[in-house]
């Protein structure tokens, strides 16, 4: 019986071992370092510190998220200074010019002989002109991170960005500005450069608009689901031609998982389709604008992009009542089909020119009958959102040469970003939304065609053609749907459609008449469209695979415990694994109820990705415990027949 219970020990304490290792290494992802003291995390070039395994709130899935956060205000910051530079010389050349008109010909009754007359007047300007360029000084950035929690963003920001003056770090939590006290020591910072602030991000951007404040040159939002909340005063707080960082969560309301949650929050209707990530980008767009519209403000995107399961946004906001009114000719509502999926976009105004005026009218419609013309089915209408191109192809390119050849290459992501960059430059900037030709396939029962088939039959008609940053298998034309069904009945021809009932949407497609014939044959624009290279010859990959642990999150309380561990004293293997077990069981109940609202975007049918793996996780945190309590329990079994057979 002694024996049985030493071998059931051993077993316990071999699978509880590899437990731990198991969490250890979850901890330690991402630049993670534990230690009975506490966790260290460097990213870039900071390090933050937990004060306990416990309290670690570190996702690493939302790294590329930061690294192209960095990337992209380094940029933003060059950008701002040359804008500076430039307005410098031109205030400097008007006040030349007002001053040389100003200034009497006196040049006939002058003394001087006309030579030294010359010489001085060419010398004059010259000489006031060389100090007041040498006075230039470029102005640095000021940076409001609105949701600080640990203060990784604003450190990185700091110290990755030579052209941050300071960043205003704010949070809620009075223990999360503890944590970020700590964590600005500890990487030979002070609080003058990054400035620790408490209160409700809202009041605080409120108060940091003139007359009373002083606006921010870039405001970053990352909160935990919606930004839709802290829009209106981040809109207020920026800078003329500031840069705006929003970080949205809540892709489940986004893609249509609760549609009246979405529109509640953003004000526009969601649909489900395919193409729901870069709704979503629109949705928020919209969003924003009609929030800075508010206040005679209007942005200009420079880069939207989904990743994983998050959506980020880099837009800057300007002032002009005249685009102001020019609003409404950005944004469309959509109307898709209920069988075939088929989508048009109606927008809400048109832009007028006659005779050198600009005029905005109502937009003419409806675009599409009331049945499909294709399948006969209903349309439903989504929107309003932002129909304007979502990207300043020109900031792109320059986030792509430095990932490639300048500094953004030390960046842990840089592959990643490279790939989703190079997509994004790549996408037809004119037209919204896309087809997934998977999709469209399935509602004719027939095999889907290869994308170089498919791309090329539509390029011989004359279209353009791209794909899409958010989906593999996405196409991006400007071909109407008429000419897509058409490309795709060709294909079924050639191919053994199975059963199409004759009430499907399908069925009726196939019924439909030819108007122009597909040539399947590849042609090399296609060819060099879907490469899997880069122009430079090397291996580029567009859509990587997802990290471990990809998703999010928990929700953040692990600052809550911002305190030096009690007792002192490091405790063995099996309470450690006990603490840990816990802290992991606690974070999978809250990462269930956070992945059923952030992750159900991949669950318009059943369970998401996200709630399937929350669940999982919690029911492992519990097996764990249950090993841990179990493995107690035999070792003091154990202990106390030894100690009998010793009597």
């Amino acid at each position: 019986r002694s024996l049985a219970n030493q071998i059931t020990t051993s077993t316990f304490a071999r699978v509880l071992g590899r437990r731990l290792l198991v969490v250890r290494r979850l901890m330690s992802s991402g630049g993670a370092e534990s230690a009975s003291t506490g966790a260290h995390v460097t990213e870039g070039k900071a390090t933050i510190f937990f004060p306990s395994e416990k309290g670690v709130f570190y996702n690493p899935p939302q790294i590329p998220n930061r690294d192209l956060s960095v990337l992209a205000l380094r940029h933003f910051a060059r950008q701002w200074q040359r804008e500076a530079a430039a307005k410098a010389a031109q205030q400097e050349a008007r006040a030349a010019a007002r001053a040389a008109a100003s200034a009497p010909a006196n040049a006939a009754d002058s003394s001087e002989p006309a030579a030294e007359a010359g010489a001085s007047a060419t010398a004059a300007p010259a000489t006031a002109a060389a100090p007041a360029a040498s006075a230039f000084v470029p102005p640095r950035i000021r940076v409001l991170d609105a949701m600080t929690a640990s203060g990784l963003r604003a450190l990185r920001y700091t110290l990755e960005v030579p052209e941050v003056a300071n960043v205003v770090a704010n949070d809620l939590e009075e223990t999360a500005l503890a944590a970020l006290r700590e964590n600005v020591q500890r990487n030979g910072l002070t609080e003058d450069v990054i400035i620790p602030s408490h209160g409700d991000a809202v009041a605080v951007m409120a108060a940091s608009k003139p007359p009373t404040g002083q606006r921010f040159e870039s405001v970053e939002l990352d909160p935990y689901g919606t930004a839709a909340p802290f829009l209106d005063s981040a809109v207020q707080c920026i800078a003329e031609g500031g840069l705006l960082m929003v970080t949205c969560t809540d892709l489940a309301v986004l893609c249509a998982t609760y549609p009246e949650k979405c529109h509640a929050n953003y004000g526009a209707y969601p649909l489900k389709a395919k193409y729901c990530h870069e709704a979503a980008l629109r949705i928020v767009l919209a969003c924003i604008e009609g929030h800075a519209n508010r206040h005679k403000r209007y942005i200009k995107p420079l880069l939207c992009v989904h990743i994983n399961f998050y959506i980020r946004l880099f837009v800057r906001v300007y002032t002009g009542p005249g685009e102001v009114k020019k609003s409404p000719t950005k944004l469309s509502h959509v109307y898709q089909c209920t069988g075939c999926e088929s989508y048009t976009m109606q927008p809400v105004a048109r832009l007028i020119v006659r005779n050198g005026h600009e005029k905005v009218t109502p937009g003419q419609g409806p675009p599409v009958e009331k049945n499909c013309e294709h399948c006969g089915r209903v349309h439903h209408v989504g929107g309003p959102l932002w129909s304007a191109p979502m990207h300043d192809p020109d900031f792109v390119r320059e986030l792509l040469t430095s990932l490639q050849e300048g500094e953004g290459r030390e960046l842990a992501s840089a592959k990643r970003l490279i790939g989703m960059l190079t997509s994004v430059l790549e996408e037809l900037p004119d037209v919204p939304l896309f087809h997934q030709l998977a999709h469209q396939c399935s509602v004719l029962h027939t095999p889907t065609p290869t994308m170089v088939a498919a791309v090329s039959a539509l390029m011989r008609q004359g279209y353009r053609v791209s794909r899409s940053h958010t989906d593999a298998s996405a196409i991006k034309t400007d071909a109407p749907n008429r000419a897509i069904w058409d490309m795709l009945r060709c294909w079924a021809r050639t191919q053994k459609t199975k059963g199409v009932s004759e009430n499907a949407p399908g069925y009726a497609i196939l019924q439909g008449k030819v108007e122009t014939e597909a040539d399947f044959r590849p042609t090399n624009e296609a060819i060099q469209l879907l490469s899997k290279r880069g122009e430079d010859g090397a291996k580029l990959g567009r859509f990587l695979p997802n990290p471990d642990e990809w998703g999010p999150g928990s929700k953040a309380t692990s600052h809550a415990q911002f305190q030096a561990p009690a007792g002192g004293g490091t405790e063995g293997e099996t309470a450690e694994g006990a603490s840990v077990a816990g802290a992991t069981a606690a974070g999978a109940r809250a990462q269930g109820s956070a992945a059923k609202e952030a992750g159900g975007a991949y669950g318009a049918h059943g369970a998401s990705m996200l709630e399937k793996r929350a669940r999982l996780q919690n029911k492992r945190a519990r097996k764990r415990q249950a090993l841990s309590a179990a493995a107690e329990a035999s070792t003091s079994g154990v202990a106390e027949a030894d100690g009998e057979e010793g009597g």
